[in-house]
């Protein structure tokens, strides 16, 4: 009897902790999706990952592009005028990402620059 009941508190245990996992793997979001559009007219990044992971991505972001930190609000949508008269497009939602520039209104410091953040972005979500 006690053989039994030790078995099953056991089964219980595992099927618990894999539950737990399954959950902890569903809130995280962990997959990944990072792609770049490289056109003659517009350079665009979609990201999507995790939810948990978009403070650190617009934390970035913010880093890279502004001294005002308007870009850590995890809900944004509109063009936008840099300090240094880059124009970009964002969009955010949680785990969640767009970020364009048009090459026509825009010089090549500012192009390689957004390009040089979307390679940040890269390595960012892809850290432990």
């Amino acid at each position: 009897m006690s053989k039994i009941f030790l078995v099953l508190l056991i089964c219980f245990m595992v099927a618990a902790g894999f539950v737990c996992f399954v959950l902890y793997k569903i809130a995280n979001n962990t997959n990944i999706s990072i792609s770049v559009n490289d056109t003659e007219g517009q350079y665009q990044v979609n990201a999507s990952y995790g939810r948990g992971q978009s403070r650190k991505v617009l934390s970035y972001i913010d880093a890279q592009l502004s001294s005002s930190k308007q870009f850590r609000h995890s809900i944004m949508n509109g063009d936008i005028t840099l300090d240094d008269n880059t124009r970009i497009y964002i969009k955010t939602r949680p785990g969640k990402l767009i970020l364009r520039i048009n090459k026509n209104e825009n010089d090549s410091t500012s192009i390689d620059r957004i390009k040089k953040i979307a390679e940040g972005i890269k390595v960012r979500l892809t850290e432990d």
